[in-house]
């Protein structure tokens, strides 16, 4: 709350108004205010008291040494202190009122007096998170002690408050403290803590007196730098080691350096979330075991301690295997040498094929050992294996190293097998035709068919037809030989030209109709071009009625009859497909049915004829109308008589 010293001219206007409203009240008022209500140590205060007594005897008593400017006017007074210089500041306003029978009243008061002295005891540089720790803050000396309020602030958030309710002793330098104890976190970084000192005015009002902050610095880092597992390095090779620092905060922060015989390596650090990793290229000159240092520090917290971690290499001389291995001709004997120089440990060098090995010796410097070989054709692309395996001691894993090298024999072509894209040759399809052969040098391959070249390594055709069976050759040729291999091409195709052959009476006979009569024999036999060969069906009017199809493609009529008369179908079949052929039969009369047929019609059939064509010409018949409501049927002769009207004249 602000307070504001009235001055003495604004007292004396004041006044009158005071006596005139308390003048008619019964009894009378003293009332003391300072101005500042608390003062610091050292600083002027003002003391107003103030009656309502109108013919008032004022006595103010100050401790000893306390000097005033005193003004005043009816009913009140202020006194001027240019200095305040005792921590015990009572001031009593004693009254006398004439007017009231000489009653004596008084108002007494305790002045707040202070000083800023407000002391933090600094926490650690840096905060280690996890951990607890305390801020603690001494605040000013006051009196009454009772009226200091010391209160931590974290940012503008009140966290902790502290007071007395005891006054203590003005000649007692008891000061307040305030301690706040915390548990650091990463929030906590490059946090603001304030102690705040205020005075208690009363009427819940305070007076900031004395403040001062503290910015806070946290960490983490619980663990020590790791190396990550490095084996053994061979002498004067470069390798790259990697030094590794998890759960760090700040990592941005954190510094990792790698270092060797006390002279620094450089490193390259990289950070990633909270794990930092530095890396360094590394080229060891000495053979033996050869520590490497990896140091993880914040180098802005000289405080908190450097941590870190060692590894001894172990450095090595290998050099890699040789093998030589020949190339020759097919008989030839050849030795296959396998060789090691510089090395430094236990040597195991080892001649295989694939995992077969064919020499095994040891030695502790260089070492060359040597298989022969009888070089054969089957042995051509033959994969040899030169490897050296080096012991260092028994906390490493052995170093392997490998040469691989193939063995080449010269010889002349010795297989051609021949694959087929179609296993058939069937009309219509495509075919392919691959020859492999096989020999050193490659051989070059050619197909030809009857003496004429028709493609190189592959022969392709689109659509096979007939013409394209036959036997094909395949040369293999290289300067050291060639061979031949032939395949024989049978091409499948379905049935063709397919025909029906027939015969009467043992006759052949063509075209088609063909008229037979009845009782002859009739033969037909059914012939198709197919591969492979058709089967044959029949299709007759008879349904196989004294019928023979025995073989199938042929089919005999013993007696031909009217029920034989009709179209004859045969059909060839092979799996590549079908073909219909047909035949039409036509059965007449025998000799003896037509001779009785001519006489039949020359006896009965003729003189109907005539007779019929007779009757119709001299007669006359049809249906007629009788007059006068007679009815007459057809065909009845006609009375006389009767008048007749004609209605129709047929003749039929």
């Amino acid at each position: 709350m602000d307070f504001r010293l009235i001055s003495p001219v604004a007292c004396i206007c004041l006044f009158p108004l005071l006596f005139i409203v308390t003048a008619n009240v019964a009894g009378f008022e003293v009332s003391l205010d300072t101005n500042p209500p608390a003062v610091e140590f050292g600083d002027s205060l003002e003391v107003i008291c103030r009656t309502t007594c109108p013919d008032p005897t004022v006595t103010v008593e100050y401790k000893p040494g306390i000097h005033s400017n005193r003004t005043n006017g009816t009913g009140w007074f202020t006194d001027y202190i240019p200095s305040v210089q005792e921590w015990d500041f009572t001031v009593p306003c004693s009254v006398i009122c004439k007017s009231d029978h000489f009653k004596l009243k008084e108002a007494k008061k305790v002045v707040t007096v202070y000083n800023r002295e407000l002391n933090i005891t600094s926490p650690p540089e840096v905060l280690e998170i996890n951990k607890t720790y305390s801020l603690e803050c001494t605040g000013p000396r006051v009196y009454p002690n009772n009226k200091l309020i010391l209160t931590w602030l974290r940012g503008s958030e009140i966290v902790q408050s502290n007071s007395t309710g005891e006054p203590g002793s003005p000649d007692e330098d008891n000061r307040l403290q305030n301690v706040f104890s915390f548990t650091a976190s990463t929030s906590d970084d490059r946090q603001e803590y304030t102690c705040l000192a205020e005075v208690d005015l009363g009427s819940n009002t305070t007076k900031p007196i004395a403040n001062s902050s503290v910015t806070l610095q946290t960490y983490y880092f619980p663990d020590p730098p790791r190396i990550l597992d490095q084996g053994p390095i061979e002498v004067k090779q470069e390798v790259t080691l990697t030094c590794e620092v998890p759960n760090v905060y700040p990592a941005e922060k954190m510094r990792v350096r790698w270092s060797q015989q006390g002279g620094e390596l450089n490193s390259v650090t990289t950070t990633n979330s909270n794990t930092v990793q530095a890396t360094t290229v590394w080229v060891p000159q000495e053979i033996g075991l050869m520590e490497v240092v990896c140091t993880a520090d914040f180098e802005e917290y000289p405080s908190v301690p450097a941590k870190n971690d060692s590894v001894y290499i172990a450095v090595y001389a290998f050099s890699a295997p040789e093998i030589q291995v020949p190339c020759t001709f097919e008989g030839n004997l050849v030795n296959i040498t396998c060789s090691v120089f510089n090395v430094s440990g236990e040597l195991e060098l080892r001649l295989k094929n694939r995992t077969d090995i064919l020499v095994n010796e040891s030695s502790n410097t260089g070492l060359t050992i040597y298989h022969p070989v009888d070089a054969q054709a089957k042995l051509d692309g033959q994969q040899y294996i030169c490897e050296a395996e080096l012991k260092l001691h028994s906390k490493t894993t052995p170093i392997v190293k490998q040469q691989n090298a193939t063995l080449r024999v010269l010889y002349a072509p010795i297989e051609a097998p021949v694959s087929k894209e179609q296993e058939d040759w069937i009309e219509g399809k495509s075919q392919t035709l691959t020859c492999h052969a096989e020999g050193n040098p490659a051989p070059r391959v050619s197909w030809s068919k009857d003496g004429k070249i028709l493609s190189r390594e592959k022969l392709h055709i689109p659509s096979v037809q007939l013409g394209h069976g036959g036997q094909y050759i395949c040369t293999a040729i290289n300067k050291y030989g060639s061979i031949n291999v032939s395949l024989n091409a049978i091409i499948l195709y379905k049935p063709r030209n397919t025909t029906i052959t027939m015969s009467v009476n043992n006759k052949t006979v063509s075209g088609s109709p063909v008229s037979v009569s009845k009782g002859d024999e009739v033969i037909m036999t059914c012939d198709s071009n197919a591969n492979p060969s058709a089967t044959f069906e029949w299709e007759d009017p008879s349904n196989a009625n004294n019928v023979e199809t025995d073989p199938p493609e042929v089919l005999r009529i013993p007696h031909a009859t009217s029920e034989h008369h009709g179209i004859y179908k045969c059909t060839a079949t092979n799996r590549y497909g079908t073909e219909e052929r047909d035949m039409d039969l036509r059965v007449g009369a025998g000799i003896v049915e037509a001779v009785i047929g001519i006489l039949v019609f020359i006896v009965v059939v003729l003189p109907v004829a005539l007779l019929l064509y007779w009757y119709c010409t001299v007669h006359k018949s049809g249906r007629y109308v009788v007059q006068n409501n007679l009815l007459i049927s057809d065909g009845i002769e006609l009375a006389e008589n009767v008048p007749l009207n004609n209605v129709s004249n047929n003749c039929e």
